[in-house]
């Protein structure tokens, strides 16, 4: 199993981009490694006349690598849009950062830690500074396991039977029967996430809990995995992940490497599972009070004809292998068309 760690950065690294050309042909990632400057050594442009716009990414999570896959198209497309951009990779700074750049907006681009779980947004709404995304609530509850799960449960949303284990329970056996699912409580991305067979050489004695003290241990279920794209609420579609070289589940490698998943558009079941599979989407946005771009993810069951819950994604993926951006072309919205709806519905609590 890969370890992905937090890491805690003391300063923000900031770059100024009015221009595509000023990225060329680099990479976000290494523009930044190349030109990067803490906001003491920053110079404020004080003649911007274009909408400032200032994209959050990089970050302190685990995730950093893949936000920064995701601000490097959502940069550009911004641009294109007409507006002026400053990126930030994300530090412990941040507030002193943003009270200097004093940006229009901000479109929050990180993934896990700090970013998806409503740190950010509940800085930003103390700031007033208009922001992409869902606020502090959805955030937090749809980034906790723990906290989804109980709601799901207590809204009547169906999901696999689960348990939630601690390290201090310290079971020497299996805590539910096989085949299970181990998740951390709070990361993203499928990090950490083990799916535990009958015929696995593992013992739960020797799980060394890498995220937490808290994981949750579910139930898993034979099925067909559906990811939901839902903007402001509404379904726009349902994309089905066809696993391919021998992969168990839809993992960090899978999701972010080219040729381990096939991607089925839209989704090849019958229409009113379709259906249902949109409105059970659409109805745990509102019960979370998502807004913005969501993906939904959940198993349907031919067997039993069911739909099964697993997790809302309140920053997904926006790299060239995301889900979200493929499911939007179902309704022929380009990649900065999407950009441009999920920015214009910025704004704080």
């Amino acid at each position: 199993m890969n370890n992905f760690n937090t890491i805690y950065k003391e300063k923000s690294l900031i770059v100024e981009l009015d221009s595509i050309s000023k990225l060329s042909d680099l990479a976000l990632i290494d523009f930044v490694k190349l030109n990067g400057k803490f906001i003491d050594e920053f110079t404020i442009n004080k003649s911007i006349t274009k909408k400032h716009v200032v994209v959050i990414g990089g970050g302190m999570s685990a995730e950093s690598e893949v936000s920064y896959m995701s601000s490097n198209g959502i940069v550009r497309s911004i641009i294109e849009l007409g507006h002026h951009v400053t990126f930030v990779d994300m530090g412990a700074d941040i507030a002193v950062v943003l009270s200097k750049l004093k940006p229009n907006v901000v479109y929050n681009a990180l993934h896990g830690t700090y970013g998806e779980d409503g740190c950010l947004p509940g800085l930003l709404n103390i700031m007033r500074i208009p922001y992409t995304g869902p606020g502090v609530l959805a955030s937090a509850i749809a980034f906790n396991k723990k906290k989804s799960c109980e709601i799901f449960i207590a809204s009547g949303i169906k999901i696999p039977e689960c348990k939630i284990v601690s390290k201090s329970d310290a079971y020497k056996n299996d805590p539910i029967p096989r085949p299970y699912v181990i998740k951390p409580i709070s990361q993203g991305s499928s990090v950490g996430v083990e799916i535990i067979f009958a015929e696995d050489d593992f013992s739960f004695a020797n799980y060394d809990f890498p995220y937490g003290d808290e994981i949750l241990v579910e139930q898993y279920i034979k099925g067909r995995e559906m990811q939901i794209a839902v903007l402001n609420g509404r379904a726009m579609g349902v994309l089905e992940i066809k696993l391919l070289k021998g992969k168990r589940f839809y993992d960090y490698e899978t999701k972010y490497t080219e040729g381990f998943a096939e991607h089925l558009l839209p989704a090849p079941v019958p229409a009113e599972v379709y259906e249902s599979i949109k409105k059970m989407a659409e109805k745990v946005c509102a019960i979370l009070g998502c807004t913005g771009m969501v993906r939904v993810e959940m198993i349907y069951s031919s067997e039993d004809n069911k739909l099964y819950m697993l997790e809302v994604n309140t920053h997904p993926g926006m790299t060239p292998l995301s889900i979200c951006p493929e499911i939007a072309s179902l309704e022929n919205m380009s990649y900065k068309d999407l950009v441009k709806e999920i920015l214009e519905k910025a704004r704080f609590e």
